[in-house]
């Protein structure tokens, strides 16, 4: 199994801070998101790990190279400014040769989590049912152990928070990826990619992987500011 971490946003709702450093690199309790999450997989035994990449490329490279946890492979999008995480998939599609952990670049979360994904078989998403589901953030849809849904905009009954960080096995990423690419010959690389997921999830078994530690995603201000006092009460 490798990781896949998807890091490549502008980090538009972060300025100025993310003016002339991305959003990887901002220091969340003495250390960098990216390093935070690149420690807890290798902490969990992972060696493998691919980092697509946005704006600052050479910063985020060289951060990696002189703080290396894993053996990393990087895929630039340079059409970051004008497109979704959905085209830097599409980019990184001919290094996906195994199992996957893919994770979005600007969640920080309790490194058990990963453990917990590796060892529960099958295609797996992060989703807790004990929170109220942040508008901003991603919800999930839940019918018969199935997540039928994924999205923003979710809601309705059985709909949960959903941390985008997902355990996928080869040949059902492959069918995200081939629909992927459908989106992205239709001129819809400004879209989630989980907008192609959810064309398929009649066909792919998705299971929730039921959580209550601790995972947010940063996006704003505010979620920064709450990410370093989280990491300041728990390190």
């Amino acid at each position: 199994m490798k990781a896949l971490i998807l890091a490549s946003g502008a980090g538009t709702r972060l300025r100025p801070l993310t003016d002339r450093l991305p959003k990887a690199l901002l220091d969340v309790g003495g250390k960098t998101l990216l390093d935070r999450q690149l420690e807890g997989l290798a902490s969990h035994g992972l060696r493998e790990a691919i980092i697509t990449t946005g704006p600052f490329r050479e910063k985020v490279e060289e951060h990696v190279r002189r703080n290396r946890h894993l053996d990393v492979t990087f895929v630039h999008n340079p059409r970051y400014s004008s497109t979704n995480y959905i085209y830097s998939l599409w980019l990184a599609r001919g290094h996906i040769d195994s199992d996957t952990l893919l994770l979005h670049g600007d969640l920080l979360f309790d490194s058990a989590l990963i453990g917990q994904l590796q060892e529960t078989p099958g295609n797996r998403v992060l989703v807790n049912r004990q929170v109220e589901p942040p508008e901003k953030d991603f919800k999930a849809r839940i019918e018969d152990d199935r997540v039928t849904r994924i999205g923003v905009d979710a809601a309705g009954p059985g709909t949960f928070f959903c941390a985008p960080m997902y355990r996928l096995m080869l040949a059902d990423f492959r069918l995200w990826l081939d629909a992927i690419g459908d989106f992205v010959r239709q001129g819809q690389a400004d879209r989630y990619a989980e907008d192609a997921l959810n064309t398929l999830l009649e066909r792919i078994v998705l299971r929730p992987l039921y959580f209550s530690g601790f995972c947010m995603e940063v996006d704003t201000a505010e979620d920064l500011e709450m990410a370093r006092r989280a990491c300041s009460q728990r390190d």
